[in-house]
């Protein structure tokens, strides 16, 4: 039972980061994480980093057995979509960082950071249905 509580922990927070993502300027969030160049790098940042522990921590409760053979069959092809939307956050957001630490960010790269992250939150909320709502 703690395991599915730290997913869903987890899931809150990238959820969060990435409505974080989507208002930027709102009063109350969290400081920028220090490198980040603004509040938007520093929100991808964190749900980069919030979803990646999701990826490792499901990958061991398969490795483990957590879930049942009925369960696990749902869980594996959505935890490898959700590798996949990460994968491709990540790049988008690499490029993105650079570009902005150099002062040469453009809207296109935001844009493609903004989108490859709604899609990690789609991926997301398809491993929660996955695992039974939890």
């Amino acid at each position: 039972m703690r395991k599915l509580a730290t997913l869903g922990l987890g899931i809150m927070l990238t959820l969060g980061a990435l409505g974080a993502v989507e208002v930027g300027g709102c009063a109350g969030r969290t400081p920028p994480v220090v490198g980040s160049v603004n509040q938007f790098d520093s929100n991808a940042y964190l749900t980069l980093v919030t979803t990646d522990n999701i990826i490792q921590g499901c990958k061991r409760d398969l490795t483990a057995g957590v879930f049942p053979a009925n369960i696990a069959e749902y869980v594996k092809p959505a935890l490898n979509g959700l590798i996949q939307a990460y994968n491709v956050a990540n790049v988008a957001y690499t490029g993105y960082h650079a570009a902005a630490v150099a002062g040469t960010v453009t809207v296109v790269q935001q844009t493609q950071v903004t989108n490859a992250l709604n899609n990690v939150q789609t991926a997301t909320t398809t491993l929660i249905a996955a695992r039974g709502g939890n």
